[in-house]
């Protein structure tokens, strides 16, 4: 009874706090799980990848802003621990559970269809966004920069699907799932999340 008091605690405090915005990626999810169900997706696993854990990621980043803004170490931060383990699951219950959902909708229940290294793909690419925005809002002190770049980023990277643009591409266009350069593209994401990760911790280092 307790966790459950918790729970609507914690999510009637992102209502509160940022409104519908808190509830992007389960409109988003519904929208394209419906889209789904209809077979209007001719590239459902491009779309999970390049619109649902974007979604994710920038909703994470909303919520917890705040805890790096300067000063907040020794304030929020603190009283925070006390509920990142809450805030953890709940995101993975609701995010992760709408992932499965529509990974499920779009292989019709056969998981096994798409290689391994795409699911790996996917948590990295999650992680990469995060670590990305969590970089910026602490360099920058600022999170409307992050996300600003992180949407710029995503649009001309679906716009001009990972060509042209000189800088690394993280988002997998192409339906040849074996090719090695496919590999070598979710090592890359590997690497840059790594990068970001170490740009955050120096930062936030610096901080305490």
């Amino acid at each position: 009874m307790k966790k459950r008091r918790i729970l609507h605690h914690l999510f009637m405090f992102d209502w509160k706090l940022h409104g519908i915005a808190a509830l992007l990626p389960v409109l988003v999810f519904l929208v394209l799980e419906v889209s789904a169900l209809s077979d209007c997706l001719t590239s459902g696993i491009q779309i999970v990848h390049t619109v649902f854990i974007p979604c994710v990621a920038w909703t994470i980043m909303l919520h917890l802003h705040p805890l790096f803004e300067e000063g907040a170490y020794h304030t929020l931060v603190l009283q925070y621990r006390k509920w990142i383990w809450v805030d953890a699951g709940r995101f993975f219950l609701v995010y992760f559970g709408g992932y499965i959902v529509l990974m499920a909708t779009i292989l019709e229940l056969d998981f096994s269809a798409l290689p391994f290294l795409v699911y790996v793909h996917h948590i990295l690419l999650l992680l990469l966004f995060l670590f990305v925005g969590m970089s910026l809002m602490l360099w920058t002190q600022k999170f409307e920069y992050a996300l600003a770049l992180i949407l710029m980023y995503t649009l001309l990277e679906i716009v001009t699907r990972g060509q042209f643009m000189p800088w690394p591409h993280v988002f997998q266009f192409d339906d040849n799932l074996t090719d090695p350069l496919y590999q070598s593209k979710v090592q890359r994401v590997g690497v840059l999340t790594i990068l970001f990760a170490g740009l955050s911790g120096i930062r936030l280092w610096q901080r305490s």
